[in-house]
């Protein structure tokens, strides 16, 4: 029984080794406009910016909800039992009263409140000597207060709905720019595992050439035209590739990771994920633009540049705004209100209540009370300026000068933004010139070292030059391989870099993202 476990568990075993291997062998391949998409959609940086404006455009729904109207409704029913203070009223009474009353208000932009309302009420009592009861009885009425001079005006009270509208702008802005640093981050890793994959080709591929050679060295040796010094030679020759490779293999895994890392997939930390095998080829595209076009460029396209105008342009309303706060309070008041009354009229005797002597009544309706307050058959009216000057707005100009200085502020920080492009301009114009000198040295080196290593080789074959020598050449020739495919590189990230600075890389790698209209 125990061998059969044994027996099983190997199985088992090996089919999960198998497994694994296969695992380890497959591989994803990925273009760069590829990586740049998951990214968009995977990348957590940029998720996490991409909530900022649906924040604020929530909290600038909210800011705006502060001018819509209120509705009101009010219903109450009172009842009082009382003694009374005057005989002929009788000794006591009671009345009781149904109100309800239902209306709107609303803030107004030019910093005023206006409210319209219709109240409604019965009342209906034994007290003694009422001539009419129960009573129906309403009003319409009309509210509307207004400042004329502080805070009056829709700049004013429009001031917190412009500056979110502003802050949405530079949250918007914001996100435009860390898209921008993740697609020129996304192209770096890329190109950095192009490199260490290029790389690791070259010494693959004289791995495979020093490994056929220590074959034929060891042939020769067998018949005698070859010694065992140039047998070892050979096989020094192949350890240090091997040393390469494993080397290199570490820089394609460590360059892998870090891509994964951008594209938020897991770090391949057991190599049980789907390698990463990038599949554009290192070619080179010389980017054609002046230290001028690119400067002016980056002045429009630029996030930082635009989030920067906005900026101001909130310190410039809070400007505006403490400004209009140093005025006096002009505040007009105005009411309009019309009554109207109805109800059974109590007939006594000789049209006089104190007989106490009741003969009749003549019912009213409830409408015509409604239809005296519609017809505004009682035309009331009340206004009324007040004028109030504090002394705070004479003595002191604390806010207005706090906002002033803020804006000074922003100005200098966006001449310091300018400064700081102009700078990186300059810094990767130089860097780019520099790589483009390279793309053209470094091929001519790598041409010359092919030149040298096939003259070595055929000296080599004819005795004339020694197993050191033809190592030397090949590890030069190798190294010219790698440093080319470096200079590639090198130039196409200071493209990349560019474009970056430039704030176009969104449009020149023809990227969206959701709904965005950067």
């Amino acid at each position: 029984m125990k061998k059969l476990f044994c027996a099983v568990g190997l199985i088992v075993l090996g089919i999960g080794f198998l497994f694994a291997q296969e695992q380890k062998t497959e591989e994803t391949r990925l273009t760069l406009q590829e990586c740049l998409e998951v990214a968009l959609e995977k990348n957590l940086d940029i998720s996490v910016s991409a909530i900022d404006p649906e924040i604020l455009e929530f909290s600038l729904r909210r800011t705006k909800e502060f001018f819509l109207p209120r509705l009101t409704f009010r219903y109450y029913n009172y009842r009082q039992s009382q003694l009374s203070s005057w005989w002929v009223e009788g000794t006591e009474y009671t009345t009781n009263t149904y109100n309800y009353d239902f209306g709107v208000e609303q803030d107004i932009v030019t910093g005023g409140r206006y409210s319209l309302s219709l109240s409604n009420s019965t009342t209906d009592t034994t007290r003694s000597l009422v001539t009419i009861n129960p009573s129906y009885r309403g009003e319409l009425r009309f509210e509307l207060s207004q400042p004329l001079l502080k805070n009056f005006g829709p700049k004013i009270n429009r001031r917190d709905i412009r500056k979110g509208r502003n802050q949405i702008d530079i949250s918007t802005y914001g996100l435009k720019s860390t898209i921008e640093q993740k697609i020129y981050d996304v192209e770096e890793a890329y190109w950095r595992l192009v490199s260490a994959v290029e790389s690791l080709k070259v010494n693959e591929s004289r791995l495979v050439y020093s490994q056929e050679q220590l074959r034929r060295t060891k042939e020769a040796a067998r018949i005698g035209s070859k010694t065992a010094t140039d047998v070892l030679d050979a096989e020094t020759n192949v350890a240090n590739w091997e040393d390469n490779i494993i080397r290199y293999r570490a820089q394609v895994q460590s360059a892998e990771d870090n891509l994964r890392s951008i594209l938020n997939l897991p770090v391949d930390e057991a190599e049980t994920f789907p390698r990463i095998v990038p599949t554009d080829r290192p070619e080179v595209k010389k980017k054609e633009i002046t230290f001028e076009e690119a400067l002016n460029t980056a002045l429009e396209e630029r996030p930082e540049m635009a989030s920067k105008e906005k900026e101001i342009e909130n310190s410039s309303i809070d400007v505006g705004y403490f400004k209009n706060q140093l005025l006096p309070e002009l505040n007009l008041s105005l009411w309009l209100y019309y009554p109207g009354q109805s109800g059974d009229r109590i007939l006594y005797l000789n049209d006089d209540p104190y007989t106490g002597i009741r003969v009749g009544v003549e019912e009213g309706s409830r409408s015509d009370y409604m239809k005296d307050i519609l017809g505004l058959k009682y035309d009331n009216w009340y206004i009324a300026l007040n004028l109030t000057i504090p002394l705070e707005n004479i003595l002191s100009r604390a806010s207005l000068a706090e906002s002033k200085l803020q804006k000074e502020k922003k100005l200098l920080e966006k001449e310091k933004l300018y400064k700081g492009i102009y700078n990186e301009i300059v810094q990767v114009f130089k860097e780019l010139k520099s790589n483009e000198s390279r793309l053209e040295t470094s091929a001519r080196y790598r041409e010359l070292m092919e030149k040298k290593l096939e003259a070595a080789e055929e000296k080599y074959r004819l005795g004339a030059l020694s197993s050191d020598w033809l190592y030397s050449y090949q590890r030069d020739m190798a190294n010219a391989r790698v440093s080319e495919i470096g200079a590639i590189i090198d130039y196409k990230l200071s493209v990349a870099k560019l474009e970056r600075l430039m704030g176009v890389n969104l449009r020149t790698k023809n990227l969206k993202f959701r709904d965005f209209d950067f």
